[in-house]
């Protein structure tokens, strides 16, 4: 329809709204280039996608490097049966502040800076004010595969993580780190370096403490590094001798073989403290049934719980779904604790990047292409144990650019576990909780059952007796 000339709007009019509008720009996103996966068979390719908008406490960072942790594999084959695609796993971020909102005091441009495990949460319970915030009472938000839940890590159905050549984060939870230390093995010390380093500190690892390390993979060797530079005296528990040499090359004092019971017994009550960073099942032996310390006394060690001192503690940090053998009156012979730690708040991840960059504490890596070959030759490692200890990081910064947008996507990884392990390893654990039912009416009706073999003992012995003097009456009948 036509306006008439008198209705039309003005030129002041016009421009006047046309400076609101260049005073107001619509927030834009930010772009990237990720590598993702579209189901659980992880053949990863490159694609575009876009961070969030930044606002005024935000940080953006041109991500350098990013480590491959174990849990990346399980999320990216949906082990968990949680996972929604595209998935763009990592969680242990290294880079460069590319740029910072006008409220953002923590970093500045240029900046070296990490990203860990998780990019949100509430703030203001009591969790999070306290520096916990990955205790958050109403959930953080993981960085990647999680819904957004507290209105700082955008809007998208979910997160997309570290294999990515860009992060938009709020400054709460960016970790600065000096720039003399090395950028390619920041990332691992956000995942793997404050998972050791939490418990040492909770539990007072330091000078006259006896610490000793369960595994020696990438947990178990931050674990010695860290505690042997908190200056105690630290002890390797490993299955075999193997990897003797390379414990003490990085500060172990001592070591004890596992699966040999008179190294075992050795070693009985050596250790106030364990970082028990092993990842599958094995029998610490909490339980009377398993032989070590006797009824009244200290004096004997055959389970690795045994190694453990009077009020030692005993730390899990590997995620198993098997159930441990406990017995509280193994615990109570020797006073021991047993716990589980949960990586830390960020104000640890600060400090424990502090800590390690003043002490040269480095975590072993290996710094691989970010293409989708490499990645499911790192994947198939994993998956396998990834038994040497050290940490695969991907080169973001100089692999991963627009020439990556055209490379074909990449092959499956060979995988030897996946859903049918966690399966047969649920069916193990509902298994024993089948038996902890069994063991426990058992107990609890024990009065009952003794009455009910002690009817039957007797009623036993009254038939054999009542059997033998017939046969002995019909004997004495025969004589006659």
């Amino acid at each position: 329809r036509e306006v008439r000339k008198s209705e039309r709007p003005t030129t002041r009019t016009r421009t006047r709204k046309a400076g609101r509008n260049q005073g107001t720009p619509r927030k834009m996103p930010t772009p990237c280039i990720c590598l993702a996966t579209s189901d659980s068979r992880c053949r990863f390719k490159a694609i575009r996608a876009e961070r969030h908008a930044p606002g005024p406490s935000d940080v953006v960072i041109d991500v350098k490097f990013c480590g491959v942790c174990h849990s990346d594999v399980h999320l990216a084959k949906n082990d968990f049966l949680i996972s929604k695609y595209p998935c763009v796993p990592g969680h242990e971020m290294a880079g460069v502040v590319a740029a910072v909102g006008a409220k953002v005091t923590a970093v500045a441009l240029g900046d070296h800076v990490g990203v860990g495990c998780f990019v949100d949460s509430c703030l203001n319970c009591k969790y999070c004010e306290a520096g916990n915030e990955h205790m958050c009472a109403k959930g953080e938000t993981l960085s990647y595969n999680d819904p957004p839940k507290h209105g700082r890590a955008g809007e998208a159905p979910y997160t997309l993580g570290g294999y990515t050549t860009k992060m938009v984060v709020h400054e709460r939870f960016v970790v600065p780190a000096p720039k003399d230390y090395p950028l390619d093995k920041l990332g691992p010390l956000l995942c793997a370096g404050i998972t050791t380093y939490s418990p040492l500190v909770r539990f007072g690892a330091g000078p006259g403490v006896r610490v000793g390390v369960s595994g020696l993979g990438g947990l178990g060797t931050m674990a010695v590094k860290q505690a042997k530079a908190m200056g105690a005296e630290v002890t390797v528990i490993s299955r075999s001798r193997r990897k003797e040499a390379y414990a003490r090359s990085i500060g172990a004092d001592h070591l004890v073989v596992s699966a040999d019971r008179a190294s075992l017994a050795a070693a009985g009550r050596s250790l106030d403290l364990v970082i028990d960073t092993v990842n599958a099942y094995h029998d610490i032996g909490a339980n009377m049934l398993a032989g070590g310390i006797k009824i009244g006394g200290m004096d004997s060690a055959g389970t690795l719980l045994d190694l453990l001192d009077l009020d030692g503690t005993w730390v899990y940090l590997g995620a198993s779904l098997t159930m441990i053998n406990l017995q509280p009156p193994k615990l109570a012979l020797q006073q021991a604790r047993i716990t589980g730690s949960k990586i830390g708040g960020i104000r640890m991840q600060r400090e424990c990047v502090q800590f390690c960059a003043d002490n040269k504490i480095e975590p072993e890596v290996v710094v691989q292409p970010a293409t989708p070959a490499a990645l499911a030759n790192i994947y198939e490692l994993l998956d396998a144990g990834n038994d040497a200890g050290a940490r695969h990081v991907l080169d973001i910064g100089s692999t991963l650019t627009e020439a990556s947008l055209g490379e074909p996507i990449g092959p499956a990884p060979q995988f030897h576990s996946g859903a049918v392990h966690m399966a047969l390893e649920l069916m193990f654990l509902m298994h024993r909780a089948l038996l902890a039912k069994v063991e426990e009416a058992v107990l609890t009706r024990s009065g009952a059952i003794a009455r009910v073999l002690q009817i039957g003992a007797v009623a036993a012995v009254g038939g054999s007796a009542a059997l033998a003097w017939k046969h002995l009456v019909s004997a004495r009948s025969s004589h006659s």
